[in-house]
């Protein structure tokens, strides 16, 4: 695992954390903030990871499983060497960032609306996946041996991956808690603000689902993880961009939110 900034990375939550809840206090600025994110983490991935993996003459070894099975095929095929292929694989790599992309900030922004739990469930998703980041790479750079993809990412470690799912676990006990215990985000008392809720941020459910949740968003986590680390590293790239400073491009920032809110979507629908 490279050397990490830490001064830079930690400046950079210090402002990016409150600017991004600032924004979600207001239905426009949840729009903004999501809308602006995902055309960052779109250009990222059709300009600095679609055309090398399309132009790409090899594709590492690794297991096929989840849904990596699409990535894998994408790049099989890029290794073929023939210019159709790469062509149709760089059309596939167009639906790939609509798919993986796309379709999470879009879900991100529909979870707002599916029940009158969506700023705390947004809330929620963001502070687990930030929160399981950090803790796998403290833990991995602390206590990884043990290498848990190396085909795919040789810094990611199994000491990391149990980290960030715990860490994701705990995080959302604890939203959970001071929900319940009166906690809130308070909307803004200018423009245009979502309306003060009657009820907790987050639902009143037991505690047992509570933990069940954060454990299965860390998962998600560390999953939306390996799958762009699998593609940059297919790309031969380190970082999808640099737009936050010690962390990488905004996909690499966002990568781990991007199942998360998916998952949370329709855990709302289904649930509330």
């Amino acid at each position: 695992m490279g050397a990490v900034n830490w001064p830079r990375r930690i400046l950079t939550v210090v402002v990016a954390v409150p600017a991004a809840l600032q924004l979600l206090r207001y239905d426009a600025g949840m729009w903004l903030l999501a809308t602006t994110l995902c055309a960052l983490s779109v250009f990222e991935f059709t300009s600095n990871i679609a055309p090398r993996v399309a132009l790409s003459e090899s594709t590492a070894q690794v297991p096929s499983f989840g849904l990596v099975v699409i990535a894998l095929g994408i790049c099989a095929a890029a290794g073929t060497g023939s210019k159709a292929i790469h062509g149709l694989t760089a059309m596939l790599l167009g639906v790939l960032a609509i798919v993986y992309v796309v379709s999470g900030f879009s879900h991100a922004i529909l979870l707002r609306y599916a029940s009158p739990f969506g700023l705390g469930l947004q809330v929620l998703g963001l502070a687990c996946a930030w929160v399981c980041d950090s803790a796998a790479l403290v833990a991995g750079s602390l206590f990884g041996h043990t290498k848990l993809a190396p085909a795919i990412s040789p810094g990611k470690t199994v000491a990391g991956a149990v980290a960030g799912v715990l860490a994701s676990a705990l995080t959302a006990l604890a939203l959970f808690g001071l929900s319940q215990a009166g906690g809130s985000l308070s909307p803004a008392t200018t423009g245009t603000p979502t309306p003060t809720p009657t009820h907790s941020l987050l639902p009143s459910v037991p505690v047992i689902e509570q933990l069940a949740l954060g454990l299965v968003l860390g998962v998600l986590c560390v999953m939306g993880d390996l799958i762009e680390s699998y593609l940059k590293r297919v790309a031969d790239v380190k970082d999808s961009g640099a737009f936050f400073p010690g962390h990488g491009g905004c996909l690499d920032r966002m990568d781990s939110f991007l199942f998360v809110a998916q998952a949370l979507f329709y855990y709302s629908v289904y649930r509330f």
